[in-house]
Parts: structure tokens; C-alpha cells; sequence
């Protein structure tokens, strides 16, 4: 319920940010709907210098002094007052009826704890080559953007689902987030599914594409450790050759980024330490 209209809130869109003082930036996310008939959360991570406050009746503000976009999502779902909620980030552009396309698909799915959903590049491209019939998200749940996430709050809350602070933007770990999030799903059996409708636009790479940065390897061998433990190593040699095969690192960088991964797990041991 929304203390301020008294109205029961279906849908709220939970919006994570940074170092913002004015909510100027929702408007070319929300340039195709109607934005005050919208019920937002806005998580902004930032300094006591820097805060956003809102006048709108519609839109929540949260600041927080916290980094990590794990840590916001997280913030946000614990406060959101949404029977379903929409992950979102401030640099997705939101499609023509995008609330209404999310509220029939959990209408039509009834059973349905987490439907995720399609995204339009900027090219007018689907984002990757997506299934084109609702089915489960099982077997490509790797694939799925945060922004794509959409979930009945009980359900989510209820099972105490959060997303793994250690991972994602801003946090050791600058990657994984989601599928430790979808593994959490299908560890407490909620039933996620994929219903082929777009409902986001966004550039046609995300921050976790670039497979050949540093970054990238740091995380992903510490993923590999979390889920495979001494396999590990394995995995990171297999993704090491993979990509000279593809053309996509030299030779020369197998050592560094072997070293670089190695580092990735020696600091996942270190902060998970029993």
C-alpha cells in the first residue's frame, strides 16, 4: 500500500543510480510512458552532499551511502511496496506499454515467482538470439539481463532472496550478480519462466561483455570458484583457449590473465574465509 495516495502499488520499477540531486534523469527512461503513471523506487548511491529527493507522490527516493550494485538491488527490494517488481538501471530506455506487457505475462503465469523478459538494442536488434515461445529460464539463464527481471515480491522476500554482495558492478566482483541470483532460485524451487516480449531498449552491450578486460577474468574465476571450487582452474584454462581460438586475445596475454584469475580466486578465499 502507498501511504501517500492509499492506493495498493502492482507494479513498481526499482531504479538504481548514482550521485544524483535531481530526478531529471527518469524522464529519457521513461520518455515513451507516462512517467506519473508509473510507481518508482529510486535507490541512489551517493554522498550526504549529493542527495535526490522527490515532490512526486509516485516516485520513492532512497539515498544510500553504500557502493555496489548488489547492495542497491538489494536496498530496493527490502523497501519496495510493489506486489511485482521490475529491475531497472538508469541507462535502459523503457518501451510504449512495457507495465502492461509484465502485468498480463504474471496474469497469464499465474504460478509464475519470476518472469523474465526481452531487450531491443539501440540498432533495433533483439539484444541475443532470445527463444521465441514462453519456456523456462534454465537452460540460458546466463544470458538474462537484470533489466529483464521481473518478480512477485512475496515470493522473493519470503524465501529471503538477495542478490550476493561479493558480485556486480561496484563490488569486488565486478560480475555475476545474476546468475548467483537465478542459482538461489532454483535452489528454493520458484518457478521462473521467459515470456518473449520486449519491454526495454538498451545499448547492444552491457558492462559485463568486455570477456578480455581484467575485471572480467577477476570475476569470472572467482565464479568459478564459488560454484566448482578446485574445478575452478579447469574452467579458467578452457575460457583462456576459447578466446585465443576466437581471436579475441593474443598468445601473449595466456600467462596475465591466467596470473589475473588466480588473483580473482585468491581474494574470493580471502573474503569467504569459515
Amino acid at each position: 500500500m502507498d501511504n501517500k495516495t492509499g492506493t495498493e502499488v502492482t507494479l513498481e520499477i526499482l531504479v538504481s543510480t548514482m550521485n544524483r540531486n535531481s530526478l531529471d534523469f527518469l524522464a529519457p527512461m521513461f520518455i515513451n510512458n507516462n512517467i506519473f503513471d508509473l510507481n518508482i523506487l529510486v535507490v541512489n548511491q551517493t554522498s550526504k552532499d549529493c542527495l535526490l529527493i522527490s515532490d512526486s507522490p509516485n516516485i520513492r527516493v532512497i539515498n544510500s551511502f553504500e557502493t555496489g550494485l548488489s547492495k542497491s538491488r538489494n536496498l530496493a527490494i527490502e523497501n519496495t511496496i510493489g506486489s511485482i517488481c521490475l529491475l531497472a538501471d538508469d541507462d535502459a530506455v523503457y518501451i510504449e506499454q512495457f507495465t502492461e506487457k509484465i502485468l498480463h505475462a504474471f496474469k497469464n503465469n499465474q504460478n509464475c515467482d519470476v518472469i523474465t523478459f526481452k531487450t531491443l538494442t539501440t540498432e533495433g536488434k533483439p539484444y541475443w538470439n532470445y527463444p521465441n515461445k514462453v519456456v523456462n529460464v534454465k537452460s540460458f539463464y546466463r544470458k538474462i539481463l537484470s533489466i529483464e527481471i521481473a518478480f512477485k515480491t512475496q515470493s522473493i522476500k519470503e524465501n529471503n532472496l538477495k542478490f550476493n554482495e561479493q558480485f556486480g558492478l561496484g563490488s569486488t566482483f565486478q560480475d555475476g550478480e545474476n546468475v548467483f541470483f537465478f542459482n538461489e532460485i532454483f535452489r528454493r524451487n520458484l518457478e521462473s519462466k521467459f515470456v518473449p516480449e520486449f519491454i526495454v531498449e538498451h545499448k547492444p552491450y552491457s558492462s559485463s561483455d568486455n570477456v578480455t578486460s581484467d575485471n572480467y577474468f577477476f570475476a569470472r574465476s572467482a565464479m568459478y570458484y564459488k560454484s566448482y571450487g578446485i574445478l575452478a582452474y579447469f574452467y579458467i584454462i578452457k575460457l583462456v583457449f576459447s578466446l585465443i581460438r576466437k581471436g579475441l586475445i593474443p598468445l601473449s596475454e595466456v600467462i596475465p590473465k591466467i596470473k589475473t584469475a588466480i588473483e580473482g580466486i585468491k581474494k574470493y578465499k580471502e573474503l569467504n574465509k569459515k
